[in-house]
Parts: structure tokens; sequence; C-alpha cells
């Protein structure tokens, strides 16, 4: 009973990750058809505009999107969107719209975000961290060719918004913008992420010879894919993927990582990602060192949770399908990684899962974990979904 329910959960994962594939090549199909209508509606009211020009006393639109402020007919500033002519860059989720504010001296005065569907913790940290405030005080010539570092752990985020921003830049100056040098910071990112990759890669292949090396490549997991870099595989990134496709000098790394972590486990049927790479597991696995009496689990109550994690991960997968605005980011505790920007609610998760940790052996993982559930659908499924994969798409 219990494996057939398996398998019919297996199917029906299969059926909504097709349905999303096929709902989202529609939606970009029709995103297409209408180039001309930005994604974003700049609309603006002469309160806002007096938050940063006190003295204006009326506005006007000029297009679709930006706005002049006047004083007594004078026109003292101007107030652009990034929409919609950064509508093709994305985040971690979804676009980063922007409205700066431009005075009379052609000086930026202010970049302020947006509402957007970036995920809330990576773009909160961007903010907190002042990075918008980079380009303040610049002219609209300096802030097309202003370099800012991406802000560690919101490399996605940070970097859509500096591509957005000098697009929009780029179109008032109706100049293009310097290439800048060789972005060692990014470089540095990337080639740790790879070293990593590689050395979890040694052990899954020697597990028995490199125990001392694996510790030491789940702490370099934990501090670089971690904190550092943000490199998780997780829903959230895989429905990114899936919805604005994949940048690959931005996502090189990650990229390699998620096909080594689907690949090898096709191979050898064991699992590599989780085992070996994931951050959020390396954390359960060290605070379960702790020495205190562990939690039995059994083999019956194993195999429970084994079909409740199918079962929210294909309630996830349906919630995101039917338009809810998700935010997929903030359904697994892998945003602690960016905790400066952490909302309440996961950081109660995720404080509830590395207690658990001390008491049971990984909980997350071998209990509730949606991507990992996914990767392990993908395993035993691999063929039907290669199959579906090949009819629609080949």
């Amino acid at each position: 009973m219990q494996k057939n329910i398996n398998k019919i959960l297996n199917y029906l994962i299969i059926i909504a990750i097709l349905f999303l594939i096929c709902k989202n090549s529609y939606d970009n199909h029709i995103e297409k058809q209408k180039l001309s209508q930005p994604k974003y509606d700049f609309t603006l009211s002469l309160d806002e505009a007096k938050r940063h020009f006190p003295e204006a006393d009326s506005i006007s639109q000029n297009d679709i999107s930006s706005y002049h402020i006047y004083e007594k007919g004078n026109m003292i500033g101007q107030a652009v969107n990034t929409s919609p002519f950064s509508d093709n860059i994305f985040g971690y989720n979804g676009t980063t719209p922007l409205t700066i504010y431009i005075n009379s001296n052609d000086r930026i005065i202010e970049v302020e975000a947006c509402p957007n569907k970036e995920s809330r913790g990576f773009m909160n940290k961007v903010i907190n961290s002042g990075y918008l405030e980079s380009w303040d005080n610049l002219n609209t010539q300096e802030a097309l060719n202003h370099h800012v570092d991406v802000v560690s752990g919101c490399t996605y985020t940070s970097t859509a918004i500096a591509q957005s921003l000098q697009i929009r830049m780029q179109e008032l100056t109706s100049q293009k913008a310097k290439l800048h040098s060789w972005d060692w910071s990014l470089f540095a990112r990337q080639m740790s992420v790879f070293i990593v990759t590689v050395m979890a890669l040694v052990c899954f292949f020697n597990p028995k010879k490199t125990k001392k090396l694996r510790i030491i490549t789940l702490l370099l997991s934990i501090s670089i894919l971690g904190f550092w870099t943000n490199s998780l595989l997780s829903l959230a990134l895989f429905y990114n993927w899936i919805t604005n496709g994949i940048s690959l000098t931005m996502q090189l790394a990650i990229i390699f990582i998620a096909a080594v972590s689907i690949t090898l486990p096709l191979v050898t049927k064991k699992s590599f990602y989780c085992q070996y790479l994931c951050p959020f597991g390396a954390v359960q696995e060290f605070v379960g060192m702790i020495p205190v009496k562990k939690i039995t689990v059994s083999a019956k109550l194993y195999k429970f949770f084994s079909i409740i994690r199918k079962v929210v991960l294909l309630a996830l997968l349906v919630l995101v399908a039917s338009g809810v605005g998700l935010d997929l980011s903030e359904v697994e505790p892998f945003s602690i990684f960016s905790y400066q920007s952490i909302i309440f609610e996961v950081a109660l998760l995720t404080a509830i899962i590395v207690i658990a940790s001390v008491f049971i052996k990984k909980p997350w993982c071998n209990y509730l974990c949606p991507t990992g559930t996914f990767l392990e659908v993908y395993k035993t499924t691999r063929h039907q979904i290669n199959v579906a994969l090949w009819h629609l798409f080949g």
C-alpha cells in the first residue's frame, strides 16, 4: 500500500513539474508579445515626489517610465523607473524594478526599490547593506559606468540591481556603458564554489579514505556555499531557472553543482549533494555531534515521513502553479545564511530544526526537505521524466 502511494505521489510530482514548465513557457511566449508593456506599472504621486523634493508643487508624467517634477513651473528633477528597460534582467526570484530620483543638476538623489517578486530575504539584505546608496550623488554618466561589488550571499539580487540601473542610465544618456575590468570578486566566488564542489566529489568517490577531508569540505560548504556566496540548491532556485532561464556567466558554479547533484545519483544510486555538499545538511550534522542521547526513529515512522515530504513538495508545486505568489525561498530554512534579513517565521523554523538536530539525525534532510525530495523523485523516476520531456520538447 505504502509503495503504491509513493509511486502515485512520484507521478503527481512529475506532472506538477511538467505543468510548471509548460505554464511558464506559455507565459514567456505571451510576455514576448507584450514587449512594449512594462512588467512594473510605474505611478508617482505628488506626495511621493515631495519626499525627495520637498519644494515640489506639481508633477507630470513624461512617459511610461518617468515623471518630471516642478516648482512654480520650473523643472527641479525627475523620477525614472528601470522598467521596462530592465524587464529581462532577473535576480534570484524575479525582476528588481527601481525608481531613480535625479535633481536638476543631473545628480542622483536616491535609488529606491519598487515592489517586486524577488526573495524578501535577499532584497532586504541588499537594501540594509547600503548597496543602493552606492549611486547617490553620481550624475547619470558616472552612474552608467559605476561598478559596485556584489553583496555577499546576495550575488544574483545585487547584480540584477546593478545591471538594471546601468541599462536605465544607458537609456537616459543614449550612451553605452564602458566595459568594466575583469570582475575578480565574482571570479573568486565562482572558483571557491568549484573548489569546494571538487573536494566533495573526491570524498564521494573515496568515502573511506577521505573522512577528515569530508569534515573540512562540510565546513567550507557552510562558510563559502552558505554565508559567502549563497550557492545552495533550493526549490526557489529551480523555479527561478524554469521561470527566468539560466545565466551562465552569473550562475556557472551553481549550475555545475546542480548538474553533478542530479547526474551522480542516477549513475551511482547514491546521494551526492545532500550528504557531501549541502550547507544546511552540514550544519545539522555538526550539531548532531553534540554528545547527548539520540532519539531512535522507527522504520515505520521513517516511511511515513517519506510520504509526508512528497506531499509537502507536491503541495508547494500546486500552490506555485496556481499563482498564489508564494515565495519559495521562505519555505526552506536556507535563508539562515542571509541571517541579516531572515524573516521571523523562517528563523523560528531554522531554530527548531537545529535544536532537533541535537537529538535526531538530520531531521530536515531526512523527513521534510522539499529540495532533497525533488532530487530523490527525479532519481527514482528518471526514465519516465526523460521520456515525457522528450515528447514535450523533442
